[in-house]
């Protein structure tokens, strides 16, 4: 590390010019990145929900319908006008409606009554719409909110993407104009000089842009790694700088040459920075390893980011300061950071009520955790948005609605039928429509129109269409799928499809659940790892883990005892981001805690450890919980809102669990930390055979 230092210092206008090279070519890049905005298409290939897609999207040539369109009360002449009005539009490739299950030619006191009020209700028609692939989720809205006016509705997949679409598109940047203030200021406390905030920022904005650019290589992102990879790499960085910082600030301060204090905090800082940075990176990696493929869509790009924030603190940083030192020593300030010694009195304090309130609440806070309730779609909106109000108004006339098709092996005519009279008989089903109902089981497939027979039958399989009164997610909607399921298996065995969003989701919620379990326990082991690696300790990445762990509970047990739905995304990107980004707190302190207690006893090392690192430790958690809360301030997708909100909050909790928590722990175990740990010189600790020579534990520092 010595050599590169100063390899790189003596070349740092090569390095710099190769940094703003890149970045450049980066920002280039980084328009071109797609991104998708459908959580269907990040299930894997072998989920029973992509399989039944890529069925029907084979025999028949469509999907699903993915948006509905109610329009204004009107005569079935005029609704019959209007479909085909709307499947002239180049985007749709099959518009349902009543027509294409009864004759409009008969009188409808001839039909099902519970069937026309799934289509024609109150006289207002609603249309079922399939869409092409490769059209703009924001066009597409358009046009349909166009064709359907200000008195008519739309809802669905479709109108769910566009928004978040334009969310993505329009948030970035209040957010980052938001946040980035935030930072700077916290920055400008922490730091002594007005200009290290601006480097530190620039810094970091080049690792940003050096990792979104070259997000190129994956084609396209998620939306949800779009909103939140930026921010979150910027939030969980900023530590690295302050370090490097710090370290350098302690060589010039006893006399070394700008250069020579450079190198040697380049040197010194690289091992704590670098370890660090693994924890994050792998906290991150662990998500690679989930079958969902939004797990390794986020792990990817966030580990990504953290190698970038990392080259450009120990690589970049260095540089800036020694070109720009001049105008550093010119725009110091005195410290705005307030002494922590008298704080750090009290937390010795109080440890040991604090370690017997954890523990005591550590076991329930788990099961608290495990216990919250998942939403795993995106169909939330705003109060206020054109969205949630023609969703509303839908519901208003058709109530809560989801429609499904399941598809079953062709040419069984009187086991389609009697299958279909058992999911009839489901309380939750309004109606069943396939070949067997619109035909009748006598009559010859060939003698049914084209048309309806493209709709209803393929060469393999017969299309059942089913209309449930529930909402796509809830729990009534997802026992219904397993309860069809069931009954399906019953009469074809695994030969058998059934598509619809409920589906779709029902999967995502089994998958993750046995992901959950995978990504936290590597997690887990891959960050206890590191920092055994990095301290050769065994007691020190316990301690650690189990801090940070039990502040992760507490995080995730708040919802539960909120009673509130928590987005799974939340609960899995807060169960290893907070954990990745927030164990650098425990490292700090447990490193200078290791070398205080080469001169200090126990007690004064606790304290002597808080008081140094306190104002190290505040600074990139404030920024981490300023970031979040902005993105939970700022965005209306509501998946990155609940994100913003428990990250937030669990970076604020984090903090206080390393400095209330871990230096009473630290002092708890000293002696099976010397014991666990390698190379350990520790202050021999007095023998107490007396009340007499246990006060020597009480002499103060300066006394000693």
């Amino acid at each position: 590390m010595e050599k590169a230092a100063n390899f790189i210092l003596k070349h740092r206008k090569a390095v710099l010019i190769t940094f703003l090279v890149l970045t450049a070519i980066c920002v280039l890049l980084f328009p071109l990145v797609g991104v998708n905005y459908d959580m269907s298409e990040y299930l894997p290939d072998s989920a029973p929900s992509t399989q039944a897609i890529k069925v029907m999207k084979e025999e028949f040539g469509t999907a699903i319908p993915s948006a509905e369109v109610m329009l204004p009360p009107m005569s079935l002449a005029e609704a019959r006008q209007k479909k085909s009005e709307l499947e002239q539009l180049s985007f749709v490739t099959e518009v349902n409606w009543l027509d294409d299950l009864v004759d409009l030619a008969q009188p409808l006191a001839m039909t099902d009554p519970e069937l026309i009020d799934t289509y024609y209700k109150d006289q207002q028609p609603l249309f079922l719409v399939t869409v092409d692939d490769g059209y703009s989720n924001v066009t597409m809205q358009q046009y349909l909110h166009d064709f359907a006016g200000e008195e008519g509705a739309v809802r669905g997949q479709i109108i769910s993407m566009a928004r978040a679409q334009i969310s993505v598109q329009t948030e970035i940047t209040r957010i980052m104009a938001i946040a980035v203030p935030i930072a700077l200021i916290i920055l400008i406390i922490a730091t002594r000089t007005w200009l290290e905030p601006l480097l530190f920022m620039t810094v970091l904005f080049v690792g940003v842009m050096l990792n979104m650019g070259t997000n190129i290589i994956f084609g396209e992102i998620s939306f949800i790694t779009q909103s939140v990879a930026a921010i979150l790499q910027l939030a969980v960085s900023i530590d690295y700088a302050i370090f490097m910082l710090h370290r350098f600030d302690e060589y010039h301060a006893q006399g070394y040459e700008p250069f020579v204090a450079m190198r040697m905090a380049m040197v010194k800082a690289a091992s704590s920075i670098t370890a660090s940075a693994l924890t994050t990176f792998f906290g991150f990696l662990a998500l690679v390893f989930m079958r969902f493929k939004i797990g390794p869509d986020l792990g990817f790009v966030l580990a990504k980011g953290i190698v970038f924030s990392l080259v450009s603190v120990m690589f970049l940083l260095p540089v800036l300061i020694l070109m720009t030192w001049k105008l550093l020593a010119k725009t110091r300030h005195r410290s705005f950071l307030p002494s922590f010694k008298g704080f750090s009195k009290f937390v010795y304090k109080i440890r040991i009520p604090v370690m017997i309130l954890v523990f005591t609440l550590a076991l329930p806070f788990f099961l608290a955790q495990r216990k919250n309730h998942f939403l795993y779609g995106m169909d939330s909106y705003p109060a206020d948005s054109r969205e949630y109000a023609e969703a509303q108004k839908i519901e208003d006339v058709y109530g809560l609605s989801t429609q499904m098709a399941l598809l079953v092996p062709r040419g069984d005519w009187d086991q389609e039928t009697a299958l279909m009279s058992e999911l009839e008989s489901l309380d939750r089903i309004d109606s069943v429509f396939g070949y067997s109902s619109a035909a009748g089981v006598t009559v010859p497939p060939a003698f049914l129109p084209p048309k309806d027979r493209a709709q209803l039958l393929s060469d393999n399989y017969s299309r059942l269409i089913l209309v449930s009164d529930v909402k796509t997610e809830s729990a009534p909607s997802f026992a219904l799928v397993e309860t069809i399921r069931e009954k399906t298996e019953s009469y074809y065995g695994d030969n058998y499809h059934l598509i619809g969003e409920n589906a779709t989701l029902v999967d995502m919620r089994d998958m993750i659940s046995r992901d959950n379990v995978i990504v936290n326990g590597l997690a887990i082991l891959a960050v206890g790892l590191v920092v055994a690696l990095v301290f050769r300790s065994i007691a020190i990445p316990l301690i650690l883990l189990l801090t940070i762990e039990a502040a992760i509970w507490l995080n995730l047990a708040i919802p539960y005892l909120q009673g509130k739905e928590l987005n799974f995304i939340g609960y899995l990107v807060i169960s290893t981001v907070q954990l990745g980004a927030t164990v650098d707190y425990g490292i700090l302190l447990s490193q200078y805690y290791l070398d205080h207690r080469k001169t200090l006893l126990p007690r004064e090392a606790a304290m002597q450890s808080v008081a140094d690192t306190a104002g190290s430790l505040v600074s990139p958690a404030l920024i981490l919980a300023g970031v979040s809360f902005t993105l939970m301030g700022v965005s209306t997708i509501a998946v990155v809102k609940e994100l913003g909100l428990v990250l937030g909050r669990g970076a604020l909790i984090s903090l206080g669990m390393v400095l209330f928590f871990l230096p009473g722990m630290l002092v708890l175990l000293d002696r099976p930390i010397e014991k666990t740990t390698m190379n350990t010189s520790f202050l021999p600790r007095p023998h107490r055979k007396s009340r007499q020579s246990q006060n020597i534990d009480t002499v103060d520092t300066s006394e000693r």
